[in-house]
C-alpha cells in the first residue's frame, strides 16, 4: 500500500512534470495575452487594442551584468524609465562576444541569474523588454568554433546552439509580462550578398553571409519561438536596405534601387512570420534617391508603412539616433535635429520605434541619452510624445 506521503510526493511529481510541459509547449496560462501582437488585420496591438509608443535600445543592460556580476546598474535604468512612462526597451539578451556566452556553458544557473534580474527589474517597473538573442552572430560561431557560413547548415554546430539557447531562453521568459517581443539579430541583413566586402577593416564585412543563410538561419529561430510562444511578435532585427540592396542582389552593382526594389528588398528582409518590419533610420542617415525622385525622412516612413501594409505587417523603427553624424544637418543637431526626427515618427503613424541608445555603459557614444547627461531633455520629449500617443 502507497503510503500518504507517497501519494502526496507522486502528485507532486506528475504536477511538476505537467507544469515543465507546459511551458516547453508555451500553453500556461494567459501567455497570449501578454506582451504585442499583429492581428489579422496587420495592426499592432496589446491586450487587444491598437498599440503605438516610443521606448528605448537599452542596449547592454543584460551584457554590463554578464562582464561584471557586480554592475546591477540597470535597475536604476529601468527604474527611472518606468518613472517616466517609457514604455519598453530593446536590449542584448545574449552575449556580444564568444566570451559573453562562457558561463552560459560552464554554469548555466549563475548565467540565468544574471538574465532573470534584468528581466525582473524591468517587471518591477512595468517596462516591456524587446529581447534579442543573437545580437552578434559572430560570437556563436566563434563560440562553437565554426565560420560563419555554418548559420545556413541545420545539422551545425552553431544552428543547435541557436536552437537550445532560444528554446530555453523563450521557455524560462514565456509568462513574464515584461517580454513584448523576440528578436533573431542586428542588422544581419546588412551582411547580406555585400559585393567584394573588405575582409580586414570592415566590421559588416566581417559579419557577412550569404542570403541563403540568413533566410535558413532566420527562419529556423523563428520556428523554434512558435513552438513555445505562438503570439509575441517576432522580429528580425534588421537595418533599412542599403540604397542599392537590389543591385547589390541581381547585379553586384551599387547603383540606386528604385521604390519597387526597395519594396522587394524590405519585404525580403522580413519573411514570413517577422512582424513588424524592422527598420533603423534616423534623418541623417536618409538623402537617398528612389530612381529619380528624393525622400525626406518623414516621406521614407510613409513609404515604408504603404510597403507594410501591402504584407499586412505594421513597421518598428527600432532605432533611430538622436544625435546627427555631422553637425549641422537638419536644423544643426540637438534640440531641432530631435524635435524634426521625433515629430516625423509621431505624425506619420509608425507604431513603434525606440531612440539608440539609453544608459550605454561598455563604450562612449555620443548618442547616449541618461536622465543625467546633457541630452535628458530629449528622453523628456520622448515621454511627452508617448502622453500624445496614448
Amino acid at each position: 500500500m502507497v503510503s500518504r506521503i507517497g501519494r502526496r510526493r507522486g502528485k507532486t511529481t506528475t504536477a511538476l512534470f505537467l507544469l515543465l510541459i507546459s511551458i516547453a509547449t508555451g500553453q500556461v496560462s494567459a501567455a497570449g495575452s501578454l506582451g504585442l501582437h499583429v492581428n489579422s488585420g496587420g495592426a499592432l496591438t496589446r491586450n487587444g487594442a491598437p498599440y503605438r509608443g516610443i521606448g528605448v535600445n537599452y542596449y547592454d543592460a543584460f551584457i554590463r551584468t554578464l562582464r561584471n556580476p557586480q554592475d546591477v546598474s540597470y535597475r536604476d535604468g529601468f527604474s527611472k524609465l518606468g518613472e517616466h512612462q517609457i514604455p519598453f526597451a530593446r536590449f542584448a539578451a545574449g552575449g556580444y562576444t564568444a566570451q559573453d556566452f562562457k558561463l552560459y556553458l560552464t554554469d548555466k544557473d549563475a548565467y540565468f541569474r544574471l538574465l532573470d534580474g534584468v528581466v525582473q527589474s524591468a517587471e518591477k517597473s512595468n517596462v516591456g523588454l524587446i529581447a534579442s538573442l543573437f545580437w552578434s552572430i559572430a560570437a556563436v560561431s566563434d563560440l562553437v568554433q565554426e565560420p560563419r557560413e555554418a548559420w545556413g547548415n541545420p545539422q551545425s554546430k552553431t544552428r543547435q546552439f541557436m536552437r537550445n539557447y532560444t528554446q530555453e531562453v523563450v521557455a524560462r521568459y514565456a509568462n513574464s509580462p515584461a517580454i513584448w517581443g523576440w528578436e533573431f539579430s542586428c542588422e544581419l541583413s546588412l551582411a547580406v550578398d555585400l559585393p567584394n566586402p573588405p575582409r580586414n577593416s570592415d566590421k559588416i564585412a566581417a559579419r557577412a553571409i550569404s542570403l541563403a543563410n540568413f533566410q535558413s538561419a532566420t527562419l529556423d529561430f523563428a520556428k523554434v519561438v512558435r513552438s513555445i510562444d505562438s503570439n509575441r511578435i517576432l522580429l528580425t532585427g534588421n537595418s533599412l536596405p542599403r540604397a542599392s540592396a537590389y543591385h547589390n542582389m541581381t547585379e553586384g552593382g551599387f547603383a540606386s534601387d528604385t521604390e519597387q526594389q526597395f519594396a522587394t528588398i524590405l519585404l525580403r528582409d522580413n519573411p514570413g512570420p517577422f512582424s513588424p518590419i524592422c527598420i533603423h533610420a534616423s534623418p541623417a542617415a536618409i538623402d537617398r534617391y528612389f530612381g529619380d525622385h528624393r525622400v525626406s525622412y518623414g516621406q521614407l516612413l510613409q513609404t515604408c508603412i504603404n510597403i507594410g501594409r501591402s504584407a499586412g505587417k505594421p513597421i518598428y523603427v527600432e532605432e533611430f539616433v538622436p544625435v546627427p553624424a555631422r553637425e549641422g544637418l537638419l536644423g544643426g543637431g540637438g534640440k531641432d535635429y530631435f524635435a524634426q526626427e521625433l515629430n516625423a515618427i509621431e505624425t506619420s503613424g509608425v507604431p513603434m520605434a525606440s531612440v539608440w541608445v539609453y544608459d550605454r555603459k561598455l563604450l562612449p557614444d555620443r548618442s547616449n541619452l541618461t536622465f543625467e547627461n546633457e541630452r535628458s531633455y530629449m528622453l523628456d520629449m520622448i515621454a511627452a510624445a508617448n502622453r500624445r500617443l496614448h
